[in-house]
């Protein structure tokens, strides 16, 4: 497994049930509810993978990823946006503005799995 999942969302109820998924598939998570506490959280706990609700208050779609990838040098990090956006013009933008893989909520288990299994293969 890559282990460390930072998850950052605006809505409780997502936030919990998307920690619950993952923690029950044997990931370690953390849960940050803003854009300052996504960037501390980071920093601190140095995860493998980080889901972004890229529709969160005070999101900036292309500075969150620069700074997330400045502020940790060296450390290789996956960059999920989660949205509601379905169209592929908004996928293209967020992959252009520097995130790995753009999910449409409500995210499928199983398309989650298979994309965290190809981090951990």
């Amino acid at each position: 497994m890559c282990g460390r999942i930072l998850l950052a969302d605006h809505d409780d109820d997502a936030l919990t049930c998307l920690a619950n998924l993952l923690e029950g598939m044997g990931y370690e998570t953390a849960s940050t509810r803003s854009r300052d506490e996504l960037l501390q959280a980071a920093r601190d706990f140095q995860p493998n993978v980080v889901i972004v609700d890229h529709a969160m208050p005070g999101m900036d779609r292309h500075g969150v990823t620069a700074v997330l990838r400045a502020r940790n040098p060296g450390h290789t990090m996956l960059l999920i946006a989660l949205t509601g956006w379905g169209r592929s013009s908004d996928g293209d933008a967020l992959i252009a503005a520097g995130y790995d893989v753009h999910l449409v909520k409500p995210v499928g288990v199983d398309q989650l799995r298979f994309i965290l299994s190809m981090i951990d293969a």
